[in-house]
């Protein structure tokens, strides 16, 4: 009874556990070996996966990272500032200064370092000249010179004439330069007859040359002398290349300084030589804006003369 008994119960047992799903000891243990094999594959499989993705981010990261040095680069190359235009370098005179402030004052007001060739002898000839000293402007001696024409067209007070010996052509340039002081050189008013007799320059020229200055010929004749007696005294000179008001019209004007601006550089100083007319002083206006757009200075005379001797033109 009581083997039998033991029997019935461990028979009810069994049948219990596999009614409630649950397993043996020993089937348990390798069930659960399955699942952990399971599980380390799995988790094999999720690191392998995260590597992956980890190496997949570091080549996006480096790819990112060399797109944005080569942006980088690209920007420092597009921001290369382009070369300098070459300048080039005229000189502008305005003539016939001392008869009024006026046009001083308008000329002034131009960005640009005109030089000023003042009449001697004047009503306003010193003030123009104290007044053009005090803000560093170029002057020159604008000496009347007797013209062909004359004495149908006189050259005005302080004229040197082919007939005066040395003495009274040194004795009225003396005078012309004592009334317009702090000049750096002179050029010549008018003067197609004086300009043209050699003999008659030696004398100016030799004063000039003690004094320490220099010498525009305005080129008013073909036939001048200035080079030749220049020589002899071995006296700086430079010539005028441009005049430009003949004509007083505005557009003209502008259209000769147009020219200029687009001459080619190299070769004699550019020269220009123009008048204190209201047309003159609006067209060197309003061409001072173009010359800057293309890289040319207006510089004073004196400057120019030196800049092209050191280049070995004369």
């Amino acid at each position: 009874m009581i083997v039998a008994s033991i029997a019935a119960i461990v028979y009810v047992s069994l049948f219990h556990r596999e009614e409630t799903g649950l397993q043996p000891a020993g089937k348990k243990q390798s069930s659960q070996q399955k699942v952990s094999s399971k599980e380390k594959s799995q988790t094999l499989t999720r690191v392998k996966e995260v590597k992956e993705k980890e190496k997949t981010s570091d080549v996006s990261v480096s790819e990112s990272a060399v797109e944005k040095n080569t942006k980088k680069e690209k920007i420092v190359v597009a921001k290369i500032v382009p070369p300098r235009l070459s300048v080039k370098h005229v000189a502008i005179i305005i003539d016939d200064i001392g008869y009024d402030m006026k046009p001083v004052r308008d000329l002034l007001n131009i960005d640009a370092d005109i030089t000023f060739a003042i009449l001697p002898l004047l009503p306003h000839s010193r003030e123009a000249a104290e007044s053009l000293h005090r803000v560093k402007r170029e002057t020159l001696l604008h000496l009347p010179m007797e013209p062909l024409s004359y004495p149908k067209e006189k050259p005005g007070t302080g004229a040197l004439f082919t007939e005066m010996n040395d003495a009274e052509i040194v004795s009225q340039l003396e005078k012309n330069m004592a009334s317009v002081p702090y000049v750096s050189g002179v050029n010549n008013h008018m003067g197609s007859k004086f300009m043209a007799d050699e003999e008659k320059l030696m004398p100016v020229f030799r004063q000039l040359k003690q004094r320490g200055l220099f010498f525009i010929d305005s080129r008013t004749t073909r036939s001048s002398k200035t080079l030749q007696a220049a020589e002899k005294v071995q006296l700086t000179v430079a010539s005028r290349r441009v005049f430009l008001d003949n004509d007083r019209d505005y557009q003209k004007i502008y259209q000769i300084l147009m020219e200029a601006a687009n001459a080619p550089g190299g070769g004699a100083p550019l020269i220009l030589i123009g008048h204190p007319y209201p047309e003159t002083i609006r067209a060197i206006r309003d061409a001072t804006k173009v010359f800057r757009e293309k890289g040319i200075s207006i510089i004073p005379v004196s400057k120019l003369i030196k800049m092209t001797s050191s280049q070995g033109v004369s």
